[in-house]
């Protein structure tokens, strides 16, 4: 949670509860707008979840996430195939010889979407913000900045508390952009209102639940985009999503249903594409409740779980089995970690061994309107009913989910992760701080694990670090708290009209070439 909660955790969480409507500020609140007075060249993106908060240092879902990435900016950003660090808001940078300060060269003249100039007070004050956000997931981005400094207006300093070799990414994390200080405190808060920020697109008007509309911003420094308005539209059930691309009501969707992917890809007027991504899907499992503390019989679910099937089943080629709990091919990811092997009887040997002779009862929960979601648990329950487990399947709406989930009173949920970073710290954080999330709402507390991470954070030797974060991986498979099901690509559908729609590995958009033909 991006990164995040998918949905049971960080990265989609997301609340369907209508609570009224905000705006970016730029423009007063009113209602959904009167799409014949929007420009002809509007392109609608459907998508399944609607912004939970526009609060960079609070976020906690995905989606919103990556809508606020379409605003925002900060010094540095990741390279359109995630795995560098390339400039943005700052020219260059240099790194004193005991790594502890960082001094970074802003580029002149940068102003927010409504025509101010950015300060390095807007910076300074956009970094104590997050920084100050101990409540906050994302602390982890500037836990180990000791303070934010500018000897003149173009250059700006950050003192670090320890060595850190994961900081030039840890920069990229949406909560580290630069708002504009003086919105902020003229609204009081990002409650209703999404931040001023530099980025090629602004937040013209938010109607919470319903959609975003965004705007070209008329100061951005780089290269203007090619479609002057975009909006994203909120149609949460599945189907419903796929029909409207359907008909042309919208131009483009996301979270395409999987099985969907293949019907779409046949159609005359409509392509499919599935982008690269470092999108895992997990079964969180609550060790809290008492049936579950046991590790023998979280091992039995490991060992009842036959992943390819779900694969085969669910993913029609854009997807594959996984082991670590870390995105296939992200920096450190473990390769070599040996799967048990899917074996009912063996694990059904293992839930006698752990007391239940007879066989379990537990509760899986689901967010409606998710077929895919849906279509996992259903399976789930069909493979884990050979080794003598139960299985009710319980569909919530995301909010009341997201209480369960978050409150530890959940058996099993489903959790979705995509890194916002092109470092395994952020992941790793959100895994092993306990403070964090409760261990991704397993309530598994490894102190060992822990202490692991804790050494990774500061260790430079990229070696060293490889060998903490396998370590890891292997603590986290062996424990079967969080049993990573697939690694998979972002599917997205649309009309053949429509170009130079992109995601990044990372799951950013990046809409400057977006263009309706």
């Amino acid at each position: 949670m991006k990164k995040i909660l998918s949905l049971s955790v960080v990265f989609l969480l997301s609340a369907t509860i209508l609570t009224g409507c905000g705006s970016s500020g730029m423009e007063t609140n009113k209602p959904s707008p009167d799409i014949s007075k929007e420009p002809d060249d509007t392109i609608t993106i459907a998508t399944n979840l609607g912004a939970t908060t526009p609060d960079p240092t609070i976020v906690e879902d995905t989606d919103t996430i990556w809508k606020l990435e379409i605003a925002l900016e900060g010094l540095v950003r990741t390279s359109d195939d995630g795995t560098k660090i390339v400039p943005c808001l700052a020219d260059s940078w240099d790194i004193s010889n005991d790594g502890l300060k960082y001094t970074f060269h802003l580029k002149k003249g940068i102003r927010f979407a409504d025509g101010n100039y950015v300060t390095p007070d807007d910076w300074i004050w956009s970094f104590e913000r997050a920084m100050n956000a101990t409540e906050g997931y994302w602390i982890f981005a500037c836990s180990n900045i000791d303070k934010v400094t500018s000897p003149d207006d173009s250059t700006l300093v950050l003192t670090l508390k320890t060595p850190d070799a994961a900081t030039l990414s840890k920069l990229t994390c949406f909560n580290m952009t630069v708002q504009e200080k003086a919105f902020y405190i003229a609204k009081g808060s990002y409650d209703n209102n999404f931040p001023i920020g530099t980025g090629s697109y602004y937040v013209k008007e938010w109607v919470r639940d319903d959609h975003i509309l965004y705007a070209a911003n008329p100061y951005y420094h780089g290269n203007a985009p090619k479609t002057s308005t975009i909006k994203f539209t909120v149609v949460t059930d599945d189907d419903s999503r796929v029909e409207q691309l359907k008909k042309g009501n919208v131009d483009i969707i996301t979270e395409v249903p999987y099985s969907s992917m293949p019907v779409l890809d046949k159609m005359d007027d409509i392509s499919v594409d599935g982008f690269k991504s470092t999108a895992s899907k997990y079964l969180v499992l609550n060790t809290t409740d008492p049936i579950l503390l046991n590790l023998k019989v979280r091992q039995a679910l490991l060992m009842g779980t036959n992943k390819q099937e779900i694969v085969d089943r669910c993913l029609f080629g854009y997807g594959e089995p996984a082991v670590s709990y870390m995105p296939k091919n992200g920096l450190f990811w473990d390769n070599e970690i040996k799967p048990v092997e899917y074996n009912p009887e063996k694990a059904k040997v293992l839930l006698e061994d752990a007391g239940y002779p007879n066989g379990i009862k537990l509760e899986f929960l689901v967010r409606s309107g998710n077929s895919l979601y849906e279509q996992i648990a259903e399976i789930i329950s069909e493979q884990w009913s050979k080794i003598g487990v139960d299985v009710t399947i319980k569909t919530l709406e995301t909010s009341e989910l997201l209480e369960r989930e978050t409150s530890m009173k959940h058996q099993v949920c489903i959790g979705s992760w995509s890194d916002d970073i092109a470092d395994p710290s952020q992941l790793s954080d959100y895994l092993w701080r306990y403070d964090n999330s409760q261990c991704f709402f397993t309530g598994y507390n490894n102190p060992d694990a822990t202490a692991i991470y804790n050494a990774a954070t500061t260790e430079l030797d990229d070696a060293k670090r490889e060998e903490y974060y396998k370590k890891l991986q292997e603590i986290s498979y062996n424990s079967a708290h969080l049993i990573t099901l697939f690694h998979s690509e972002y599917a997205v559908a649309m009309k053949d009209n429509i170009s130079g729609f992109y995601k990044t590995p990372l799951g950013s958009y990046r809409l400057d070439n977006l263009v309706k033909n």
